[in-house]
């Protein structure tokens, strides 16, 4: 019997009281919640800088079709082109064979070349350019930003419901520079971005992004 009281209260000295216990899922409680943000700011970095690839490979596919057709991203179309048709128009030459890089965060990439919808393209199409324009202005930008735009500063994004949503934009431009903007910045006011090094009042400050 002494033997199983001095087992007991050996036990007892070398175990958690309640108090302790809480205290201890307390602090594990703290450091996921200090961690969780961390992370997930981490994840969305990491596919930040896989649509920024995207959006770039698309720009020089963009580039060796213009090279073949005198500079023309249209090619002889003349006509304003959403972006559908004109990354179609890209499958059906034979210069573009992967889905993949049309997709972004919020749009899926389709799942055979021929079967493309709007749905499945992340990107809207600056069109009407040439590849001697200015290389600071956009030839691809995130769809979220809506569906036109007259200006490069001050676009609201805090709105958007699809790609990036209010955290920012992917824009490709000319000059072959791909970048992910975050609102705020540039001059921007909160909730909105602006594409420096672009005069906002250039007349092809007009997406076709259908």
């Amino acid at each position: 019997m002494r033997k199983i009281f001095l087992g007991l209260k050996k036990l007892k000295a070398n175990s958690f009281t309640l108090v302790e216990l809480l205290v201890v899922i307390s602090i594990i409680g703290l450091l996921a919640g200090l961690a969780v943000p961390a992370i997930q700011g981490g994840l969305d970095k990491a596919k930040q800088q896989v649509d920024v690839s995207n959006i770039r490979q698309c720009g020089m596919i963009a580039f060796s079709y213009a090279n073949d057709n005198e500079g023309n991203f249209n090619g002889t179309n003349t006509n304003a082109i959403t972006s559908t048709a004109f990354f179609t128009n890209l499958v059906a030459l034979g210069q573009l064979n992967s889905t993949k890089i049309l997709a972004g965060n919020g749009f899926i990439a389709a799942l055979a070349t021929n079967n493309i919808l709007a749905n499945n393209i992340a990107w809207g199409y600056n069109s009407g350019l040439t590849a001697s324009d200015d290389g600071n202005i956009p030839l691809f930008i995130s769809k979220n930003v809506g569906q036109s735009l007259t200006t490069f500063s001050n676009i609201a994004i805090k709105a958007a419901t699809v790609g990036w949503k209010s955290k920012g934009i992917v824009v490709y431009r000319i000059g072959n520079s791909a970048e992910f903007i975050r609102p705020g910045t540039a001059g921007a006011t909160p909730g909105n971005v602006t594409i420096s090094g672009v005069a906002s009042n250039l007349s092809t400050a007009t997406w076709s992004i259908q």
